[in-house]
């Protein structure tokens, strides 16, 4: 039971590595920042990358990754990035200067509202799809069509309503 365990949590470990042995020997750290920044990481990712290299001996390089990351961020805090993290179900990284966050929070909120609206609008078809099999397998007279026919008519009118709320994409 101690060997599942003990390689359970070496196959965890070994997930979580950001970079394998080669990156970092070779390890551009500003580079590395920069893409850190892109994807929304906060300053207290270098530890992964620090735990990832030190099994090599290998400590990254704070001072360029920060700089890097900093230049990435001007990537990531920006309004049409916040709203495709919303659109993705995603809440924006804490990670963007105060005087951007307003704006950021209003876009990364109307793609939130738009993943969210998008997920009902495809369960919502889901449904009437699973209602038109169903009436497909009934005979034309049996008593259940009348409930279901009404079902999808009343879930028909909530697609035009959810296609109605959902927030045109501004940015």
């Amino acid at each position: 039971m101690r060997i599942v365990l003990a390689l359970f949590a070496l196959a965890l470990l070994a997930g979580c590595a950001t970079l394998d042995e080669g990156e970092c020997r070779s390890a551009d750290w500003y580079s590395i920042g920069v893409s850190d920044g892109i994807d929304g990481r906060g300053p207290d990712h270098i530890l992964a990358h620090a735990r990832a290299c030190n099994e090599y001996g290998i400590a990254p390089l704070r001072g360029p990754w920060e700089e890097g990351r900093q230049e990435g961020l001007k990537a990531y805090c920006i309004p049409e990035r916040a709203w495709r993290e919303g659109s993705r179900g995603k809440v924006l990284s804490n990670v963007c200067p105060p005087e951007d966050l307003i704006l950021l929070t209003r876009a990364n909120r109307d793609g939130l509202a738009w993943y969210r609206i998008g997920q009902e609008i495809s369960q919502t078809e889901a449904r009437i799809r699973e209602i038109n099999r169903q009436l497909s397998d009934l005979a034309p007279d049996a008593p259940e069509r009348a409930t279901l026919t009404a079902e999808r008519l009343a879930l028909r009118l909530e697609l035009v309503t959810l296609r109605a709320e959902r927030p045109l994409r501004r940015y």
